[in-house]
């Protein structure tokens, strides 16, 4: 299986929200057959940087690719469990 690894890092929020969003395309226009998530040099997260991580998993939802949440860290942790979406990025 041919994995594409996405590591975001620093801030995920509305000031960096353009910046992900390239991140994000990048990863899903490579060719891999499934997604690894790497997000344990998050340090913060908003609901732009969450609807950017729902858009991920939606776009490999449609597409079939696998998507793994391979690390988080605390400050994104938190805000999906406050949000109630870990499940949506759990292996």
């Amino acid at each position: 299986m041919n994995i594409t690894n996405l590591k975001l890092s620093g801030e995920l929020n509305i000031y960096a929200a353009a910046e992900t969003q390239q991140a994000v395309q990048q990863a899903l226009l490579e060719g891999g057959s499934a997604l690894s998530l790497d997000l344990s040099d998050v340090s913060e997260l908003d609901t732009a940087g969450v609807q950017q991580l729902l858009l991920l998993h939606r776009e490999c939802v449609h597409s079939g690719r696998p998507l793994r949440l391979a690390a988080s860290s605390p400050a994104v942790d938190e805000t999906l469990a406050l949000l109630g979406l870990r499940k949506l990025f759990q292996a």
